[in-house]
């Protein structure tokens, strides 16, 4: 028996385009670089604080 796909929930006109979903599209930045030596950092957008930390788990968290 061989699985079907299953319906989009969305409209043809909602998706988003076939290139935009492609990883290779978008442009990667190693965390390193970002966070350096650090664990944790405060990034301020449109006047709001954000902080980017890795936990104890090795997750990745953003929080306001």
């Amino acid at each position: 028996m061989t699985e079907r796909p299953l319906p989009s929930t969305q409209n043809k006109d909602e998706r988003a385009p076939a290139d935009s979903m492609r990883p290779d599209s978008l442009r990667r930045v190693p965390l390193s670089r970002i966070l350096g030596n650090d664990r944790e950092i405060v990034i301020e957008f449109n006047g709001a604080d954000y902080r980017l930390r890795i936990t104890r788990n090795q997750k990745l968290i953003l929080t306001k």
